[in-house]
């Protein structure tokens, strides 16, 4: 838990607030019980007397939390398109008034598997019922948003979840106003605040009944916060200056709540803190470690990756190992390409009476350049080992092997020489083929007569 002070200028007056942030990682699970223990199994929020920043309606505001339930536990059915008709569903958020009352009213209930958000003005409203499926044993986000002008609007998991224009007006909770219920001014998370049912003649126990299942991270905010499409918060809201209330429920210990539920909001006018009534045949509120940002299973992307995941060190065979010996960067042995021609190969200065090219009479022998016929040069598969990166393609090793080297002559073409002791007739000319001689055009081979057709 971190605490964060600021101070502010309202109306003159220098303000001290305080901003409590817990990061204990608990929600809080409710039993469903009910007008089967009447004032039970729920978290109440005083509203009033001195009137608090949780008591909003006054301007648009959104009302918004993290949401699980399981199928078949949440049984009610909202009236929708009826005013009031969210209470005969199951009552998560409840901000009713026993009656019509003078200002308005609201609340939020699961009805079958999808959430219905009702507000009233006086003994005018209507009930929204949305169709998206929020009852399935996942934590889904939930906003429901409500204008001054009676605009209002759902949105699941940051979808748009539909949309209805109501009754305009202030939907708040009037200060210092006179009741004939005692749970009147209060804000009731988990129930229907009234346990109506037992009011009925006769009292009917399945009647307005109270939400089974887990709640996490309600905020509340003086404003309309989304008109569209949104990506669901990843992480516990962070207050701000739209924030009326925020509620963590990260007190704990796992187990049951009876005491302090903490509002975190820093709220001028505020704290709105409320307190757990645990108990109830399903002995609720408790606080869990459920929670919509909980740890992540093992199998999750920010677990250690398993053995056979790309970023463990790749096994001996992978293709980061240093390539085995037949790989293509192994030294080619001694019959490849770049073996060093012996000494009658062609990079040897050639003997003072033979020439790579015709020459004059009075030519000089001059040693034949190595390039003509040096073998290929090695290319680079031919690198040592060790001076290869690793291959994160995942290329089979031996891929890189040559397939080409330097072909094999199958006969040595020769070169011609006059005959150094002869003196060409009159007339004849070193052009003329009888005073050439034919000698072995540098090879490993025997004299050329044997290799010219």
């Amino acid at each position: 838990m971190f605490t964060a002070f600021w101070l502010s200028l309202d109306a003159g007056h220098l303000s001290f607030h305080q901003a409590i942030a817990q990061t204990g990682g608990y929600a809080l699970q409710f039993g469903g019980s009910g007008i089967a223990a009447p004032g039970l199994d729920r978290v109440l929020i005083p509203l009033d007397a001195p009137a608090r920043p949780v008591d909003i309606g006054a301007t648009d505001f959104t009302i918004e939390f993290w949401l699980k339930a399981m199928p078949g536990e949440n049984t009610g059915v909202a009236a929708c398109g009826s005013n009031d008709g969210w209470i005969t569903a199951n009552t998560v958020i409840d901000r009713d008034i026993f009656g019509e009352g003078d200002y308005g009213d609201f609340g939020i209930a699961v009805s079958g598997s999808v959430i219905a958000f009702g507000v009233s003005v006086g003994a005018e409203g209507t009930t929204l019922c949305g169709s998206r499926v929020v009852v399935d044993g996942q934590w889904h986000h939930v906003a429901a948003i409500r204008r001054l002008d009676g605009f209002m609007q759902l949105f699941i998991d940051g979808e748009p979840d539909g949309s209805v224009q109501s009754v305009a007006g202030d939907a708040s909770y009037r200060d210092n106003r006179s009741t004939i219920n005692p749970a009147d001014p209060y804000l009731v998370f988990g129930a229907e605040k009234h346990d109506a049912g037992l009011l009925l003649d006769p009292p009917d126990v399945t009647a307005y009944p109270s939400f089974s299942g887990l709640l996490d991270e309600v905020r509340l905010s003086t404003t309309a916060r989304y008109i569209a499409a949104f990506a669901p918060p990843t992480t516990p809201f962070v207050t701000d200056g739209a924030t009326a209330a925020l509620y963590h429920f990260d007190a704990g210990p796992i187990g049951a709540c009876t005491g302090v539920v903490v509002d975190a909001s820093g709220a001028v006018g505020g704290p709105s803190d409320g307190v757990c009534a645990y108990g109830g045949a399903s002995t609720g509120p408790v606080y869990v470690t459920d929670t919509p940002f909980g740890e992540t299973p093992p199998t999750a992307t920010n677990t250690p990756v398993p053995s056979t995941a790309t970023n463990t060190p790749v096994p001996p065979t992978a293709t980061n190992t240093p390539v085995p010996p037949t790989a293509t960067n192994t030294p080619v042995p001694p019959t490849a390409t770049n073996t060093p021609v012996p000494p009658t190969a062609t990079n040897t200065p050639v003997p003072p009476t033979a020439t790579n090219t015709p020459v004059p009479p009075t030519a000089t022998n001059t040693p034949a350049p190595a390039t003509p016929t040096n073998p290929a040069t090695p290319t680079a598969t031919t690198t040592p080992g060790g001076t290869i990166p690793p291959i994160e393609t995942g290329t089979p090793v031996g891929e890189g092997t040559p397939t080409e080297y330097a072909p094999t002559p199958t006969a040595s073409p020769c070169l011609f020489i006059a005959s150094p002791s002869a003196t060409p007739p009159a007339g004849d000319t070193l052009e003329q083929p009888e005073w050439w001689l034919y000698l072995p055009f540098v090879r490993q081979e025997p004299p050329c007569v044997t290799n010219i057709p």
